[in-house]
């Protein structure tokens, strides 16, 4: 998982939710330093709570051994990482930026989006409509959704309304 969808899912209070779902999550030490390192020293109280998950083996770090120089030179470290982890384990990448996106399709990676996780959250009945709504709506204002894949989002979370 990249930096952006832990953090968004955390600040939601959703985070747990999807670890049930998947069992566990795994992340790169450069998203380990962005998130909990970085946001521990900033005083924000989601990089604690991500720390005891990961403290707890909910959360699992990898190192990566060998990083990827065309990689690290076009993306940001943690995506570059979360990209090379998820193709290397052969599991679902969870990432928001365009670019990481873009990558991860090319190579044939699995991946999925906070905006995806919030409709599994829907359509798995751990969340209302309202809450889904206004979270897609936060997400979109926040610049991480045009207008058009907000209405896509809104019209697939209507089935489960």
């Amino acid at each position: 998982m990249d930096a952006s969808p832990l953090i968004h899912l955390t600040k939601i209070g959703k985070l747990e939710y999807i670890i049930d779902l998947f069992d566990f999550i795994i992340i790169s030490n450069a998203v380990y330093k962005e998130v909990i390192e970085k946001g521990i020293k900033a005083g924000y109280s989601d990089a604690t709570l991500i720390l005891n998950y990961l403290k707890n083996n909910k959360i699992k770090e990898i190192k990566i051994k060998n990083p990827d120089p065309f990689l690290k030179e076009y993306l940001h470290p943690g995506e570059s990482e979360s990209i090379q982890l998820a193709n290397h384990l052969k599991c679902i990448l969870i990432i928001d930026e365009k670019k990481g996106r873009l990558i991860a399709e090319q190579n044939g990676i699995e991946f999925l989006t906070t905006s995806d996780l919030l409709l599994l959250l829907l359509r798995e009945g751990l969340i209302n409509f309202d809450f889904f709504k206004k979270n897609l709506g936060k997400y979109s204002e926040d610049g991480w959704l045009g207008a058009p894949i907000y209405q896509k989002y809104l019209e697939k979370g209507k089935k489960y309304e």
